[in-house]
């Protein structure tokens, strides 16, 4: 397989000091199917579906301050440098008085983490010109088509079995409502849906790339999210010079050249965006380690529940009633979905892995 087996275990040596010697310790630390269990209903785990609830909470509000940031201060790229740096600050101050643990960063993770953090700067970088230009809605429904691109890649690249009848007519059903809201859709352009395309696109590489770090590379969740945004943050800066931002946000201006307003909203909302993008980071680590590339991205379509409640009443630019019905229905749709099981064969060659990883501690 070009990509790692999915729901591999894996596992880490910590040391630990102790006051009367020197000796070390081992402790085994497991990850996917080996510490979640099986997860083909989403919600009869209470460790996976707890994970589940926080990334749709802090998700869907994400996007609600991410949508108000981008549209009152109009610099988009110069909003994710400054959730990196913030996102990286935070992470380490939380190291640094031990309320977290910070730890395997070296030469060998940087370099295998380079992919992600492109695919990963890309993906947010596709979003944020997405929400500057469309409403939350044409967002919403072209990322309901993802599941069904990331049921093949799990069956091509990650073990997986193809997805089952219930499932199957679930992503149609997904599919079906996206189509439905673009008809009717009249408040976007050509431009728009072209970048939702983009978004599509590296969502799916970055996805998949995702899901193949995370079983490659022993680490917690946050450390992954603190080497994510560290490594994003010169591509950031090298964007944001590129695109022409830096010489509009050294001026104070937004990209149109016209002088930034800092209002009580646009600071509140990009203040919050800083924030929320650190326990999104850390929660989309836990919920790619627990599920499928597919099962994360019906669940992180359904998460756009409270995102579509808050943006109807707080937001004159979303679709009309005809619109926002089309969502919900994707969004039930997306309820009916089950995570398809491991391909047989793969489960016995994730079987010798993990005797073989024991037989090495031994």
């Amino acid at each position: 397989h070009s990509f790692s087996l999915d729901n591999t275990r894996t596992m880490k040596t910590t040391q630990k000091n102790n006051n009367n010697n020197d000796a070390e310790e081992e402790e085994e630390e497991v990850s996917g199917e080996a510490a979640y269990g099986q997860t083909t209903h989403l919600w009869s785990s209470v460790k996976v579906l707890s994970i589940i609830v926080g990334y749709c909470v802090i998700g869907s509000q994400l996007s609600v301050v991410n949508k108000i940031a981008v549209s009152d201060l109009k610099l988009p790229n110069t909003i994710l440098l400054l959730q990196f740096i913030s996102c990286c600050a935070l992470l380490g101050i939380a190291h640094g008085v031990n309320l977290i643990q910070i730890s395997n960063i070296n030469r060998e993770t940087f370099i295998g983490f380079i992919p992600l953090s492109v695919a990963f700067f890309g993906l947010l970088s596709a979003g944020m010109w997405v929400m500057k230009s469309a409403p939350l809605e044409t967002f919403i429904a072209f990322k309901s088509t993802t599941p069904i691109c990331f049921s093949i890649i799990d069956y091509l690249f990650l073990g997986r079995a193809l997805p089952r009848a219930k499932s199957i007519m679930s992503m149609i059903g997904i599919t079906l409502g996206a189509i439905y809201y673009v008809n009717g859709d009249v408040l976007s352009n050509a431009t728009s849906y072209a970048l939702c395309v983009v978004f599509i696109i590296f969502a799916c590489l970055e996805g998949s790339i995702a899901k193949d770090t995370i079983n490659r590379y022993k680490m917690n969740s946050w450390s992954r999210t603190f080497l994510m945004n560290l490594m994003s943050i010169p591509i950031a800066v090298f964007l944001t010079w590129f695109t022409g931002e830096l010489s509009y946000a050294r001026k104070f201006e937004d990209v149109n050249g016209n002088a930034l307003k800092f209002t009580n909203r646009a600071v509140l909302a990009l203040s919050c965006s800083c924030v929320f993008g650190v326990g999104m980071g850390v929660f989309t680590m836990l919920i790619r380690d627990a599920l499928s590339t597919t099962s994360v991205s019906v669940v992180a379509t359904c998460n756009k529940f409270l995102s579509e409640i808050v943006n109807f009443f707080i937001w004159d630019n979303h679709a009309s009633l005809d619109g926002a019905g089309a969502v919900f229905f994707i969004i039930f749709c997306g309820a009916f979905y089950e995570q398809s099981p491991l391909r047989k064969k793969e489960k016995v060659e994730i079987d010798e892995t993990e005797a073989l990883l024991r037989k090495t501690d031994s």
